[in-house]
């Protein structure tokens, strides 16, 4: 998440990060940078955020049914570094 932001920022898009800050997961059992709910501020979890673009946007309109917010250049260090990891954390590409 952090990685997004800092990309989003770098290439004019911070409107995008305004509801992505720390927030407490309680299935994580930590905090931890989350996207929120523009209305509410609630939590919005990788597992639910996964299956409704999964279960719906590409069910039904294939990888092309999905926004794109931006397109950048990534170091291949940051880009490895989110790839690799095993936290524990869903990756979506």
């Amino acid at each position: 998440m952090a990685l997004a932001v800092q990309l989003l920022k770098r290439n004019g898009r911070a409107d995008l990060t305004a509801q992505v800050k720390s927030r407490y997961s309680r299935t994580m059992r930590e905090r931890q940078l989350t996207n929120g709910c523009r209305h509410c501020d609630a939590l919005q979890g990788n597992f639910p955020v996964q299956e409704e673009a999964f279960d719906h946007v590409v069910a039904a309109g294939g990888p092309d049914g999905l926004d794109t917010l931006l397109v950048a250049e990534c170091p291949a260090l940051e880009w490895q570094a989110i790839v690799h990891d095993n936290g524990g954390g869903v990756i979506a590409v």
